[in-house]
């Protein structure tokens, strides 16, 4: 199809556009007539790519800066617009010709459509009420007080400055849009900076969530009293709001119970059927109609429809899979490029922008003391009421979309939403690396005693915080726990906690479950919850266990676990390792499991078990059969090198050593060249010394035991060290080992690293878990927690078998 062309009547006064044929023919540069830029396919093809390219561009240029992927798609958008690259003539003449822009137009069209269905389908609105009396209060101030505010000041600046008529008139309506929050921008603007989990995000996405509902509601109401006088009718208003509320119900209880029947003939762990998903989108273009028809905004329908859609998986997230891809990097950056086109900074007045800035600073102080006075009402830390109101002063995507509606039907002009849109770029702006820096969720883990089971003592409750990634998790960690020793006097509080990716929904989740009846929305997570219950129960009071179930994305997963830990003061985190050569999942990405780990280990409150599970068919389940009377043997192996890190695997495997069931071997590697200990300062260390002492307390408590074996190998370079370790390998069910070792081991292991695969399993640990390895048990790598200068306590040793 041929690009329609300019006419100009002049004796009418009229301007149209002639379209022209659509031709068989294929137009390309090697047509002497003909060239591509005068077709519509070709030119629509480059706005496209252009739209997709600077707001990539934009993105890759400032991420590194703080700066969210909002503000660089926004940027991206003002560049390919007329203030920018649109006011040279490859842009104004070929590419984006007014009579070239009504594909594009559409195709934003659909893109922002599809966009609010999507923000819908991952709105939780169970979340209003698990929210607290705190998110309540806060969530109302900040919609309120802002309004209340920004009102005051335009009606104050319209009395006593003299305005330009167009301001005068437009003045209230820019003051109320920048009261306007949005749940979603906010639940973008935390996930970019990865505080989705922490515990300020969750408190900014509870807040969010009631504000955003009652900007929307008062956004809906204008707009339909708008539209209404709009179509000089006689109860036009009241009309359009029956026929919404039509349209709601039909919603409601037509196509939500249609998408429950969808659901339950899903069956578990499959994939909702393309025909099921297909429909959904049937509905979101006839809701989309729908709102049309009936006089109110087709943005309203998808919305609606998709807040309608039961959050999660299977329906939410087979949605959230089909259509976050295209819609964000396709149709977005078309939607956001022609916002940007309507951004033109040349026709901004200085004058004009300066007394609506004076708007937008008393909206920023509005919405900060709007947040601020109830959190520290609720005894919130400075600081962090600082930051939440730095948070729900962010403007997004969402925004755009209520600016370009009310810019449609006439509540601002060009010029104020330009300047809309520049306060949203310098205020988001700001705010973004402002947050950043300031806010460090890690810092609440940090302890002032030291959390370890070296440091454990042996009267108290022994506290492990059991992760698990899927099923097959847990088979390995009841035999790890099984083998754990719990007794009368010193029992073992067990935490579990089930972690799920966040799919179809924008807001984490982390759930206690107290009651013995498991709601439904958490099926996936009640055999696992059962599993340990019955393990509990045939603990005999010596075993106690709580469940949660963390949904939230794997890039702040580690802040549910090291926040669990940090709360119940537990001693050890276990982490299942990401590769399980017996076992695969679609349902969860390895690399992005080994990145929560990695997290883990760097932020951890406590020391950290990594658990490889090496497959064994034959394993011992001795967590089966703990109140037997005859369990069979489990056969554990501690290798000892050197280091705190080996100190605590010897900790945790005398600890086991204590149940006769447990068959306990501690391999203690020293170096026999005697020259060279003699004339090496690392023999006379310190950390030298803790090892001698930690190794002669446990050879004295345990000796004369049948079922404690202890064995000292001399070595003299790396190679006579695997050679010892691959002839012990096989002849274990678990292998402890520390994660990293110092002294002399360390320089005798430094050849092995370079062939170490995975660093966070240290080299003796990567290498029984690597694929030529023999072993067949499982493996744990233990990590002591890091020493840290705010940590007081001194290092104490651990007690073997006596009472503290």
């Amino acid at each position: 199809m041929k690009i329609a062309r300019l006419v100009v009547d002049y004796q009418n006064g009229t301007i149209f556009y002639c379209g022209g044929g659509v031709y068989d023919g294929i137009s390309s540069i090697w047509n002497e007539d003909d060239s591509p830029f005068d077709y519509l396919y070709p030119v629509f093809s480059m706005q496209i790519v252009i739209a997709s390219f600077f707001t990539s561009f934009m993105k890759w240029l400032l991420e590194p800066l703080g700066q969210t992927s909002l503000t660089s798609h926004v940027i991206g958008g003002i560049m390919a617009g007329p203030s920018c690259f649109g006011r040279t003539d490859l842009f104004s003449t070929k590419l984006f010709l007014p009579n070239s822009m009504y594909m594009f137009d559409n195709c934003q069209y659909f893109g922002s459509m599809f966009f609010l269905f999507l923000i819908g389908v991952k709105t939780d609105l169970h979340m209003l009420t698990r929210s607290g009396k705190k998110a309540w209060f806060i969530g109302f101030c900040v919609f309120i007080v802002p309004l209340f505010f920004n009102l005051s000041a335009s009606q104050l600046l319209d009395k006593s400055i003299k305005l330009d008529n167009k301001l005068a008139d437009y003045i209230h309506n820019f003051a109320a849009m920048m009261s306007l929050s949005s749940f979603h921008v906010i639940a973008c603007f935390l996930d970019d900076l990865q505080l989705l989990s922490s515990e300020l995000g969750r408190l900014a996405m509870s807040a969010s969530m009631i504000s955003g509902i009652l900007s929307w509601c008062l956004a809906f109401v204008c707009f339909t009293i708008i539209t209404s006088l709009e179509a000089k009718r006689p109860h036009a208003l009241m009309l359009i709001i029956l026929a919404c509320c039509a349209m709601f119900l039909c919603i409601i209880f037509v196509l939500r119970p249609i998408m429950f029947w969808i659901i339950r003939n899903t069956p578990n762990d499959k994939n909702v059927k393309e025909v099921y998903v297909f429909s959904i989108f049937v509905m979101v273009l006839l809701s989309s109609l729908c709102g049309e028809v009936i006089g109110s905004h087709f943005l309203l329908g998808p919305m609606v429809l998709g807040m309608a859609v039961p959050a999660g998986p299977p329906l939410g997230a087979a949605i959230e899979e089909k259509l976050e891809f295209f819609v964000k990097y396709i149709l977005l950056p078309t939607f956001v490029v022609a916002c940007g086109f309507r951004v033109n900074i040349f026709e901004v007045n200085l004058e004009d922008f300066i007394i609506l800035e004076l708007i937008v600073v008393v909206s920023f102080i509005g919405k900060l003391l709007g947040t601020m006075l109830p959190a520290l009402y609720c005894r919130m830390p400075y600081q962090d009421a600082f930051l939440l109101g730095l948070i729900m002063n962010v403007q997004g995507i969402l925004d755009l979309m209520f600016w370009a509606c009310a810019l449609g039907l006439g509540l601002i002009t060009d010029t104020l939403y330009t300047i809309l849109v520049l306060s949203m770029l310098i205020v988001t702006g700001t705010i973004s690396p402002t947050v950043k820096y300031l806010y460090n969720p890690s810092r609440r883990y940090i302890t002032y005693k030291r959390r370890s089971i070296q440091n454990c003592k042996r009267n108290v409750e022994f506290r492990i915080l059991a992760c698990i990634y899927h099923d097959e998790n847990v088979p390995t960690i009841l035999d790890v726990l099984g083998a754990s020793h719990p007794t009368a006097y010193s029992p073992i509080c067990i935490y579990v906690l089930h972690l799920i990716q966040l799919q179809g929904r924008a807001s984490p989740l982390l759930v206690a479950h107290k009651s013995r009846k498991i709601s439904s929305q958490f099926n996936s997570s009640s055999h696992i919850i059962n599993a340990f219950k019955s393990y509990e129960k045939q603990g005999g009071g010596t075993i106690s266990v709580n469940s949660f179930t963390a949904i939230s994305p794997y890039t702040t997963m580690h802040d549910d676990i090291c926040s669990i830990a940090s709360e119940r003061r537990s001693s050890l985190i276990i982490l299942p390792f990401h590769h399980n050569p017996a076992f695969s999942s679609s349902l969860h990405l390895p690399t992005s499991i080994r990145k929560v780990n990695q997290n883990v280990l760097k932020r951890a409150p406590c020391s950290v078990g990594l658990l490889v599970d090496r497959g064994h068919p034959q394993r011992t389940q001795i967590s089966c059969n703990i109140t037997d009377k005859i369990k069979p043997t489990y056969r554990v192996a501690v290798i000892f090198l050197g280091g705190a890190d080996d100190r605590e695997a010897l900790s945790y495997g005398a600890r086991m050593g204590e149940d006769n069931n447990v068959k306990l071997t501690l391999f203690r590697f020293s170096y026999n060249n005697q020259d060279e200990k003699s004339n090496n300062p690392t023999y006379h260390d310190p950390d030298y010394s803790l090892d001698n002492d930690c190794i002669e307390d446990f050879r004295r408590y345990n000796e004369g035991l049948e079922n404690v074996v202890y064995r000292e190998e001399e070595v003299k370079d790396s190679v006579e060290i695997v050679t010892v370790i691959t002839s012990i390998e096989y002849t274990f069910d678990l292998l402890i080992v520390g994660k990293d070792h110092d002294g002399n081991s360390s320089e005798l292991l430094r050849a092995l690293e370079e062939w170490n695969e995975f660093p966070e399993l240290g080299v003796i640990g990567d290498m029984l878990s690597s694929p030529d390895s023999r072993c067949n048990g499982s493996i744990l790598v233990v990590q002591q927690q890091p020493t840290s200068d705010l940590i007081l306590d001194s290092p104490t040793k651990y007690h073997f078998g006596e009472l503290a």
